[in-house]
């Protein structure tokens, strides 16, 4: 699970890169602040961030 601090009141939003994919929104259960972290934007970031977990889980045989 990766974390951001609210841009509001820097409590900590959990989540996966998976959601960032699917274009889903996060919002801060501290302050309801609603966060859109686009894919496109990021997206060579996420995508060796991604690649960089699939090969631990392979080193780790994980499912």
């Amino acid at each position: 699970m990766l974390s951001i601090p609210c841009p509001k009141c820097k409590n900590r939003i959990e989540f996966d890169l998976k959601d960032i994919l699917e274009g889903k929104k996060f919002t801060c259960s501290n302050c309801n602040t609603t966060v859109a972290l686009s894919y496109e934007d990021n997206k060579t970031t996420l995508l060796n961030a991604q690649e960089k977990l699939d090969d631990l889980k392979n080193k780790l045989d994980i499912d």
